[in-house]
């Protein structure tokens, strides 16, 4: 069985259910805590990038192939239980009386890493996670009793965006691009498009506090923002000459080399800025050191003050790190957007169940679970949990693209399988878990198309791509009628 139905998930059960022997019928069950599939696909992929979303088609296609009547469940069968919390309304413990493997796959995206600084507490400091989270229509933001309040953007001139990955400029272009001709036809939340129809933000700086060629920005990502610049009467503020005279480009491998080149391009594309456009700039070897409150609105913050760093290479290490220096620099702007990264979170009864669990994610080897009777990933004599295994983030950190994703997965599988030949495995009582869910309003595979269908057919009517339905209550009621 699967905790999570994101792209770990679905990657790791496509491999299972695709390279197990002829000989071997699986029993696959997708458990998912929201009413929705897919995970980050659905709800962190940018709006503006459905083709990132077409990877959803291999949970499609296994549900299509092996649920219900179909000839191929025969051999294999799948299911879905959505709106069902693992660790909450069926405890780990209880899973192992149900199912030989266990795959943990819910992705680090609950919480975010941490920025020690001064006025962190403000309300004009956001964090990308519930930036994101809001504009894609996650349930967990749209709560009737405790619904996220977003930055009041009709207040707003100066972002600052803290971190450069892709993450963060997706968020720039949500604030960049034009909201009626860039965003109203994606499945973009639809309260999300209605508060960015009133923006007036003017400025956006992404600040990294390091320097150029540690930019974490994919070349794909940072051309994307420079193109959308040129269509949507915005200027990038290119940088100094300075910044690509100090680089020694013949020592770059080619993903370096490149992106130096992209930058130096439109850098000098758009050495003159034109007036009355939305700017945006890349701002490099700055740490912020304090948030400096707005006076007047609680909302808001005044600006941001940073502290200039340098770049100091350690021969010895053969590593490149940050040293701050005395110089200082105040950046006006009433939002400032943390894109620092996500921390994964334990499921309730890890501790308990002897799974180890430390720096945000499942210790693990080759996607097999270690047991707290190990001292660690480095550990000769590890211990496993045996029948416990995880993919994705919450098995490496939150790094890297949905199509790496993939790979590892994929690897992740190939040991389960070789432990399933082996014997080594947990014994199941044969029962069916879905009589723990008797009293739970469950989503199974049939509600969710309802609700697909629902959100997909408002859409068209509406000139989008899909209408996303936000509260949990709401796509429950739609997905049962």
């Amino acid at each position: 069985m699967f905790v999570g139905t994101g792209p770990a998930g679905f990657y790791t059960a496509h491999h299972l259910l695709n390279k197990s022997s002829d000989s071997v019928r699986i029993n696959l069950d997708f458990f998912e805590r929201l009413p929705t599939p897919y995970g980050l696909s659905r709800y962190g992929v940018a709006p503006d990038h459905p083709e990132v979303k077409n990877c959803e088609e291999y949970l499609d296609d296994a549900m299509k192939t092996y649920s219900g009547e179909q000839e191929n469940s025969r051999r294999h069968r799948v299911r879905f239980f959505g709106n069902v919390n693992i660790g909450e309304d069926i405890s780990l413990k209880q899973l192992e009386s149900y199912y030989n493997s266990i795959v943990l796959s819910y992705g680090s995206t609950s919480a975010d890493n941490e920025l020690n600084v001064p006025g962190t507490e403000f309300n004009g400091v956001v964090a990308a996670r519930q930036f994101v989270n809001w504009y894609n229509g996650h349930p967990d933001y749209y709560k009737e009793d405790n619904k996220f309040v977003p930055p009041p953007l009709d207040k707003i001139e100066d972002v600052t965006i803290i971190g450069n990955g892709n993450v963060a400029l997706d968020v720039a272009r949500i604030l960049l691009a034009d909201p009626s001709s860039h965003w109203a036809k994606t499945d973009i939340s639809v309260e999300a498009l209605e508060v960015l129809k009133t923006s007036t933000v003017k400025n956006v700086n992404i600040v990294a506090r390091r320097g150029l060629l540690e930019s974490a920005f994919s070349n794909k990502e940072i051309r994307e923002l420079f193109e959308l610049s040129k269509d949507n009467n915005v200027n990038f503020i290119p940088l100094d000459k300075e910044e690509f005279e100090s680089l020694d480009v013949s020592k770059l491998g080619r993903v370096d080399k490149r992106k130096v080149s992209i930058i130096e391009k439109y850098s000098k594309a758009s050495a003159d800025v034109k007036e009355n456009g939305k700017t945006w700039s890349l701002r490099y070897l700055r740490s912020p050191q304090k948030f400096a409150p707005n006076p007047v609105d609680s909302r808001l913050l005044s600006s941001t003050e940073f502290v200039i760093n340098e770049l100091v290479h350690d021969p010895l290490a053969k590593a490149t790190k940050v040293k701050a220096t005395a110089q200082k620099e105040v950046i006006k702007n009433e939002l400032v957007i943390l894109s620092i990264g996500y921390k994964g979170s334990p499921l309730k009864g890890f501790e308990e169940n002897g799974i180890l669990f430390d720096k945000n994610r499942l210790l693990n080897k080759s996607g097999r679970i270690l047991s707290v009777e190990s001292k660690g990933e480095e550990d000769h004599n590890a211990v496993f949990k045996k029948g416990w295994y995880t993919s994705g983030w919450i098995k490496n950190g939150p790094k890297g693209v949905i199509a790496t994703t993939m790979m590892d997965s994929f690897d992740t599988a190939d040991r389960i399988l070789e432990d399933l030949s082996n014997g080594i495995q947990l014994e199941s009582s044969g029962s069916d878990i879905t009589e723990l869910l008797k009293h739970k309003t469950v989503i199974e595979w049939e509600n969710w198309e309802k609700l697909n269908a629902y959100e997909l057919e408002k859409g068209q009517r509406e000139g989008k791509s899909r209408f996303k339905v936000c509260n949990a209550n709401e796509m429950i009621k739609i997905a049962c009628k």
